[in-house]
């Protein structure tokens, strides 16, 4: 009984923890002999090892963390049968590796654009219909010193704005239809502000050569009548009369120009009293002139602008007026002013506006990429880098197990008692 109760007061000395930590560490060993040495340098050897290979195992573990973590890789998606909202979405994002093949690589601009333009008024006006012509047909003085009359040349005024107006059409008409068969050609999509860049371009080349091409010609056609020195069929140019059974010519006069030296001689267009040869009117903006069509350029449509000017020129030509002439508006939006000659129009293909609009999903629809694809550049994520530190460790833990043992033998032989001392 007095036993029991000595051995029950004896109490076991309590360990630290940071104690039994330190010698669970100095006592740990991954290399253990096989069977179990007592020799204290083996031991000793083996928990070198021990220690090294957690050391370099930790280091290396530690190395490639920071190294598949800090890595930049590059990762490529593909998208299949994108839209036109996702490409424009990618296109903001990864435009430097963004490709997007063209299904249809080549298309043509018809499918794609659409180029709208719109006359001056005077094309669309009463004063080149064929009822607006006609009340001038029949009253043509032909007396010859009154060549500036403009009841003598208001058909032939009226006749060519008409004719202006028809032959700008078909030549616009004419250049658009070829221009919509040429072909735009992209092997991968490309972005809308490049593209609208390039179609405008077009269009301004379209624009320009359309115009050149209709100039040139109308050039041509001047130069070779002014060469040529035709005739006006209006007497405008020569005076042909017969005395004495011979047929004389004169060459009429515009002010101080003769149409023998210039066929540009213009004057002023004056409406006569037919009796008594006296000034009526002096219509403003219009001249008469060598050839009708050199007088028209230089002339402006400022009367067709004034009420009182059609009004005043229509009075002239008696009661059997069945068109009322309504005049142009100032206020419709155009380039032009009243006072512009129709040489300035006619340099502008007589057009107030072009209008180009571009529809974007139209040609992305035409080019129909079947995907696209991307690339840009990021870290490892978490996933990746977990699982590569796994693939790696078994490799590593192998490596160091035949590597270390054999590394720490060696130098313990060279220095024994100098190298790795720890206590046992």
């Amino acid at each position: 009984m007095l036993l029991f109760i000595l051995e029950s007061n004896i109490t076991v000395p309590h360990i630290p923890f940071w104690q039994q930590m330190k010698v669970t560490i100095n006592d740990f060993n991954l290399f253990p002999s096989v069977p179990p040495t007592i020799d204290q340098n083996e031991i000793k050897t083996q928990k070198i090892s021990t220690k090294l290979f957690c050391i370099l195992l930790v280091l290396m573990m530690t190395v490639l963390l920071l190294y598949t973590s800090l890595e930049q890789v590059t990762k490529t998606i593909t998208i299949n049968n994108p839209t036109v909202d996702k490409y424009v979405e990618l296109y903001y994002r990864y435009s430097q590796t963004l490709s997007c093949p063209c299904t249809k690589t080549s298309i043509s601009y018809e499918d794609i654009l659409e180029i709208q333009y719109s006359f001056h008024q005077i094309c669309s006006s009463i004063f080149i219909t064929e009822d607006w012509i006609q009340e001038f047909v029949e009253f043509s003085p032909s007396i010859y010193w009154m060549q500036n009359d403009f009841l003598h040349i208001s058909q032939s005024i009226f006749q060519g704005l008409k004719a202006m107006c028809e032959l700008i059409n078909i030549t616009i008409s004419q250049s658009l239809t070829q221009f919509y068969s040429n072909e735009y050609i992209s092997r991968s999509v490309v972005h809308t502000d490049l593209l609208q860049s390039e179609i405008r371009t077009a269009v301004d080349q379209f624009r320009s050569s359309t115009t050149n091409s209709f100039l040139t010609a109308l050039y041509l056609i001047r130069d070779t009548t002014q060469t040529n020195g035709f005739f006006s069929g209006r007497d405008t140019t020569h005076y042909i009369y017969f005395e004495e059974n011979h047929v004389h010519m004169t060459t009429i006069h515009y002010g101080s120009c003769s149409c023998l030296l210039s066929p540009k001689c213009i004057q002023q267009s004056i409406i006569y009293d037919q009796h008594n040869s006296t000034i009526e009117y002096a219509v403003p903006g219009m001249y008469v002139g060598c050839y009708a069509i050199e007088a028209l350029l230089q002339s402006t449509l400022e009367c067709l602008y004034n009420q009182s000017c059609i009004n005043q020129v229509q009075s002239y030509y008696g009661s059997n007026q069945t068109v009322q002439g309504t005049p142009l508006q100032q206020s419709y939006t155009t380039i032009y002013s009243k006072n512009s000659t129709v040489q300035d129009l006619v340099d502008q293909l007589m057009i107030d506006s072009w209008n180009s609009p571009f529809m974007y999903n139209r040609y992305y629809n035409e080019c129909q990429p079947i995907q696209c694809t991307y690339s840009y550049k990021t870290r490892n994520d978490l996933i990746l880098i977990i699982t590569a530190l796994v693939g790696l460790v078994g490799g590593l833990t192998t490596s160091l197990k035949i590597v270390v043992p054999r590394l720490v033998k060696m130098i313990r032989k060279r220095k024994p008692g100098k190298i790795f001392h720890t206590s046992a």
